[in-house]
């Protein structure tokens, strides 16, 4: 009985936010599209901006407060290299799962570990992608940029280099979308030569999600 009140409330919510608060596909006038990376810093982050480099695509990255703590020196060598960095919670619970106090502490640890972000606004994407009404509202009422994804590459299931390219093919992937993978996993560093490769010899461009939406 209350599942759905509850969807027809987040439709609700969801239309009335303002675009610039709650940020999912970028514009498809043009072919560009931002690769963004979840979950680090981690020991294998400079062999995902190593590899970056050579292939010359700034990323947007989120990352998890703990973690940020933990690897500052990384923290530092995304903004060096031309990456932007973004909030993703502070230990990569649920924010829909948290209390008001909970997400608040979440969010700011966060972004007191990763420092100031480069847009106006500080960014933030939900771990999960989980959000309810109440967090959604308390993150857009704070002043942050809710930044989700349009394209989910299913690197997290789908554990083969093989079967991710397969996947990320400029077919599947339009104009302005945000295409969403994980750091610390080998499959996805393997996979990332060809997926960028196929994509630019269609014609698409690279951008930080804030370059992508002229944030």
């Amino acid at each position: 009985m209350w599942a759905p009140l509850r969807n027809n409330l987040k439709r609700l919510v969801f239309g009335a936010m303002p675009a610039s608060r709650f940020l999912r596909r970028g514009p498809s006038d043009r072919k560009r599209i931002a690769l963004t990376f979840d979950d680090g810093p981690c020991p294998q982050t400079l062999e995902y901006l190593d590899l970056l480099d050579q292939l010359n695509v700034p990323a947007t990255f989120f990352v998890v407060g703990d973690r940020a703590e933990r690897y500052p020196e990384l923290i530092q060598q995304y903004i060096r290299r031309g990456h932007q960095v973004a909030s993703h919670g502070y230990d990569h619970q649920r924010f829909s799962a948290l209390t008001i106090a909970q997400l608040d502490d979440q969010l700011r640890r966060t972004e007191l570990a990763i420092g100031p972000q480069r847009t106006m606004q500080p960014w933030v994407r939900p771990p999960y992608g989980a959000m309810s009404v109440r967090s959604l509202t308390q993150m857009t009422a704070s002043g942050r940029v809710v930044a989700m994804w349009s394209f989910d590459s299913e690197d997290y299931s789908r554990q083969d280099a093989a079967e991710l390219i397969a996947r990320c093919t400029p077919t599947a992937i339009q104009p302005g979308e945000v295409v969403l993978f994980h750091e610390e996993q080998a499959w996805t560093y393997a996979a990332l030569p060809t997926i960028v490769k196929q994509l630019r010899d269609a014609g698409y461009e690279f951008a930080t999600m804030a370059d992508l939406f002229g944030a």
